[in-house]
């Protein structure tokens, strides 16, 4: 149509034009140009309020989109804090509730150990006690800390204690775990700690304990025949002074396909139908071990065959003790030097290591395999010192080769080497002299062996211990009078009990109300604060205590608790410091010896 008015516009000028003179003509063109520079700029003109409004339609649907994904993003983000919220929620509770009655059972178990009990005993009382504490290590490091590595990224999950242990208990313990299913799946449970290696050492002794604890679990787990070994040797010291260890856990079971070796290590299945196992899943168990190995700057390998076993070996390095070594190497050594032992054994590896620690004490061992092979030695040389037999030998067990022994040589002592759960013998105790349970930790050997070359019987002495923690001199040296708020009676008696052979006599109160309330009629030293209690916490009754009281006691928390951020939440309600539960003997008295200290330095002198 615009086109179409240009067309007649141009044409009646083109007529004017042929009608009037130049100017006439001129003035009609200069009017087009002016019209047609108008009618230009108003195209122009919608055009861009038509791109305006197109723009302003997509910045709006921007707007809008942008506000969604910020709305998606807010609640995408509060989902994820409640779910972690949630979970740490779980994770306390959890370990809340394993923790509380693992408290009792530490605690009864470290009651018990101070009463007079026989060498048996003792040594069932410590078994306990090592489980115990190995069980509560796994509550920490599988239920909170590993769970928390695999769900976080920061950097404290990463971090790695770094305190002296003394590697040989470390062994021992780990293998007391498995101990019983071992003997009862009748397999031969040993460990070998190399002669160069040293025994007091630094690092973070829970984290090698998981790591153990899985592999020996896993060992156990396949193998149904035979033997598993535990080995530590030292590899090298490197230019910086650490010690680079190397530990190797063999076994004799079923194997791992050599096409699943490569798959180990990322919680694939260690064994097939075809290898004789089963189609359990090692999990994240393997998965674990080797995270944990490379915090501690090594490494881990597996070599496997079929029907043949596995042996995993794994390095790490740690730094050299800085505290001394346990002392078994007392005065009384002296007495094992030259004496000569009959070991028998029907398996190799086990009686290499005892050949190997009886060396060390300078003693003479000679090992046999055979129950016919002792009785012809022994019968040919009389001149033995001791016999050290294990119950499980092919001919004749132990408790048939011992009457044999004793119908030729009655004041022969003969050491018997059970494996854990086995009590055959106690129908036949009395032709012992002692009873050890494999895998034999060295103390017990060591004290086992001076015995009856002392001809002191293991078996028949009152074991009585000459060593007193729990002694009434503490309380004298570090006086303190303790209120004790407690809500658990198991929690309790043992608080109770431990302070009392303390020497001290504490004062209870069930919750914080009574707290509260025993305070404003009398005043109190140090009070053990439950962080958990009905009606009134822990952590209100200490805001209460630091806002109305005029003389202000120590107050230590105790919480079951030990979840990232409990300690922070003690210390802001007013706590002086902190104890988790189970209560270690050695922290608690940690505890009252320190603060006593800053007690008595802030009182008058009279």
């Amino acid at each position: 149509m615009k086109r179409f008015s240009i067309i007649i516009s141009l044409a009646g000028i083109v007529v004017v034009a042929m009608n009037y003179s130049i100017w006439w003509f001129l003035a009609g063109v200069g009017v087009f140009m002016l019209y047609i520079a108008y009618q230009f700029y108003m195209t122009r003109l919608h055009g861009v309020e038509d791109r305006n409004a197109l723009l302003e339609q997509q910045v709006g649907e921007l707007h809008d989109r942008l506000d969604s994904s910020i709305l998606k993003e807010q609640k995408t983000r509060k989902e994820a804090g409640e779910a972690k919220e949630f979970r740490q929620q779980l994770l306390a509770v959890m370990s809340h509730e394993i923790r509380t009655p693992m408290n009792g059972v530490l605690g009864m178990i470290t009651l018990l150990a101070e009463t007079p009990l026989n060498k048996e005993q003792q040594e069932y009382t410590e078994t306990i006690r090592q489980c115990g504490e190995t069980l509560l290590t796994t509550v920490n490091q599988i239920l909170v800390n590993s769970m928390l590595n695999f769900s976080k990224s920061d950097n404290e999950s990463k971090k790695l204690e770094n305190k002296d242990f003394d590697l040989r208990n470390c062994l021992e313990e780990v293998l007391d775990m498995f101990a019983v299913s071992a003997g009862a799946a009748g397999l031969d449970l040993l460990y070998d700690i190399d002669s160069s290696t040293p025994e007091q050492i630094m690092g973070d002794s829970k984290r090698l304990r998981q790591i153990l604890m899985n592999l020996v679990e896993n060992a156990v787990r396949f193998t149904s025949q035979g033997e598993i070994v535990v080995g530590v040797r030292l590899l090298r010291t490197g230019e910086d002074g650490k010690l680079e260890l190397c530990f190797e856990v063999r076994d004799t079971g079923i194997g791992i396909p050599a096409n699943r070796l490569e798959e180990i290590f990322k919680g694939l299945p260690a064994a097939t139908s075809t290898s004789g196992g089963d189609q359990e899943n090692v999990g994240l168990g393997l998965v674990i071990c080797k995270k944990l190995v490379e915090m501690m700057e090594g490494w881990i390998e597996v070599k496997s065959e079929p029907d043949k076993g596995t042996v995993f070996t794994f390095c790490i390095r740690v730094d050299p003790g800085g505290k001394p070594v346990r002392n078994f190497l007392h005065p009384g050594m002296a007495a094992l030097e030259g004496k000569h032992i009959l070991l028998v054994d029907n398996n190799a590896t086990g009686l290499a290591i005892l050949s190997r620690q009886l060396e060390q004490w300078k003693s003479t061992p000679v090992p046999v395999g055979s129950a016919s092979r002792a009785l012809q030695i022994l019968s040919g040389n009389p001149r033995f010192d001791l016999v050290i037999v294990s119950m499980d030998l092919p001919e004749k067990n132990g408790i048939q080769l011992t009457k044999s022994i004793r119908e030729q040589n009655p004041e022969m002592p003969v050491m018997l080497l059970v494996r854990a759960g086995d009590e055959r013998y106690k129908k036949e105790e009395g032709i012992f002299s002692c009873v050890l349970v494999k895998p034999v930790k060295q103390h017990l050997l060591r004290d086992g062996l001076l015995n009856l070359i002392s001809n002191i019987h293991g078996s028949h002495g009152d074991g009585r211990k000459t060593a007193e923690p729990l002694s009434q001199d503490f309380s004298k040296e570090h006086p303190l009078h303790i209120l004790i708020a407690e809500d658990n009676p198991v929690n309790q008696r043992i608080a109770l009990k431990i302070l009392t052979k303390l020497g001290y006599g504490p004062e209870l109160a069930r919750n914080g109300k009574e707290v509260l309330e025993m305070v404003s009629h009398e005043n109190y030293d140090l009070i053990l604060m439950d962080v958990q209690m009905p009606e009134m916490d822990g952590l209100e009754a200490t805001r209460m205590l630091r806002r109305c009281l005029e003389i202000q006691p120590v107050i230590i928390a105790m919480t079951a608790n030990v979840m990232q951020g409990d300690r922070d939440d003690c210390m802001q309600a007013g706590m002086d410091d902190y104890i988790s539960k189970p209560i270690e003997l050695e922290a608690l008295t940690d505890q009252l010896r320190k603060w006593s200290g800053v007690i008595k330095s802030k009182r008058p002198v009279a």
